[in-house]
Order: C-alpha cells, then structure tokens, then sequence
C-alpha cells in the first residue's frame, strides 16, 4: 500500500528533463549566508542555492530556512536538502522536523533533496537503507511534497546495492562527480560524465565542485538544467513566498 501511494503522488510530480535543456549554476551552501553574499554570488552568474535543512545527529539546520528567505530577497531560486541520520529517528519523524522548520518559517515547500552518501552513516543492510528512503518518500508524498535524491553511482551501490526499486516513481537525481576539494579538483560544468545508475538514466543537477570560495564564503558547485515547465511554473506565480524548491521544475 505505502508503494502505491508514493506512486500516484510522484507520478503526478515527475521532473521533467529535457537533453537540450540549458545548464544554469547553483551554489551548495550551509551555515549563514546574508542577503549580501547571495546578491555577491547571483552577480557571479549564479542563478540559485541549495541549501541544507537538517544536518544528521544535529537535527534541524535553522540556518537553512533563513537561506531560503535570504536567498529569496536577492533573486535566486532555492532548494533545500536533509542531510539524514538512518540510525537515529525513523525517516518519516526526519523529514517531519525539516518540513515543519520550513513550514513554521512562511517557506512554500515545494521540493525536499535527501542525500545518499557517506556509507558510514547508513545501515549495514541495503534493505534496511532502502526502506528508509521508501518511508521518507511516502511522508514526502502524504505533504505533497516531491523528494529528490542526491547521490552517486559509488554511493549509491554502497549504500542500496544499486537497487532499482524506485523505477517507477519518477524520483529527480541531483548527482555529484568531483575528484576532490577546490577549484583545481573540479569535473566538468555539464552531465557529460553522467553514467545510469540504480533506475535513473538522466539527472537533474550535478555537483561538479566542493569547497571553493566565493563571496567571502565556502560553498559547492553545481550545474542544473532548466526545463520549460518551470519557466511556465514561474510566470503562473507571482512567487511573492520563499519556496523550498524553486529551481528545479
């Protein structure tokens, strides 16, 4: 039952990709980012930030929802993910606390990334790993709310076997590809390295870059593509509200 309901929800919010999409730049950011920064790094040619909302055994990142609304007063779009802690609180009370950090705040929540990496972190078991992010995407669902995985090839055999349990579900992937940290360890700007993986054979976004400075601050960098039905989304909206998900349509 708990598959067939993620199923009608997600299949009514697919993302939808298109291979001639044009690639725009966001920023990966967590700790306190002013309006200032986020103007500075909107003037360097970026178009929106992802931004973490609940930071693992820590709980809650309340400078995250504060990033929405910042972000939000500079002009760019936003998108928000759970750094989670699968050995701690069941997934659903997980994403219960992210949700309602942003709901408490005035954010329309729209989208919600959940990251899969950092074996360590995860359950020995990928049927273990695998029910967790099923049960965080049916509380995604009963919110209505679209949950996209962040996560890589390597990442994602280790930590769930390379299932491809959620074929069905239409779930957006937010990969990363980098060979390590700074400007000089950077990938390609583009999907060009995607390779399938699990049950995705396209991305959403990619991470192409970690720790790099910018803005008098550290963040990541990332490439999206955007898609016509966000350019239709945004011009039925007067998008006068903060919202957890306005980058990726």
């Amino acid at each position: 039952m708990i598959y067939k309901v993620i199923t009608t929800f997600l299949v009514l919010s697919t993302v939808f990709v298109s291979t001639n999409a044009e690639y725009l730049n966001a920023a990966d950011v967590a700790g306190n980012f002013s309006v200032s920064q986020l103007s500075c790094i909107r003037t360097n040619g970026y178009s929106a930030i992802f931004t973490q909302i609940y930071a693992g055994f820590d709980g809650v990142d309340k400078t995250g929802s504060q990033n929405v609304i910042n972000a939000h007063s500079a002009g760019l779009g936003t998108e928000v993910y759970i750094n989670p802690y699968p050995r701690g609180l069941p997934s659903s009370v997980q994403f219960d606390e992210a949700y309602h950090l942003l709901n408490s705040s005035n954010i329309h929540v729209r989208t919600i990334w959940l990251k899969v990496t950092g074996r360590k972190e995860w359950h020995y078991t990928p049927q273990d790993n695998i029910d967790f992010i099923f049960r965080m995407m049916y509380r995604a669902a009963q919110y209505g709310v679209n949950l996209g995985i962040y996560t890589n090839w390597y990442d994602w055999v280790r930590i769930t076997g390379n299932t491809k349990a959620f074929q069905h579900y239409n779930v957006p992937l937010w990969y990363w590809d980098a060979y390590g940290f700074g400007s000089s360890a950077e990938s390609s700007p583009n999907f060009s390295d995607f390779r399938p993986f699990g049950s995705w054979n396209s991305a959403s976004a990619k991470e192409y870059g970690f720790n790099d400075y910018l803005c008098s601050a550290t963040l990541s960098k990332i490439v999206y593509s955007q898609s016509a039905s966000f350019m239709k989304f945004k011009g039925d909206k007067n998008m006068t509200q903060p919202v957890a998900g306005s980058a990726i349509f």
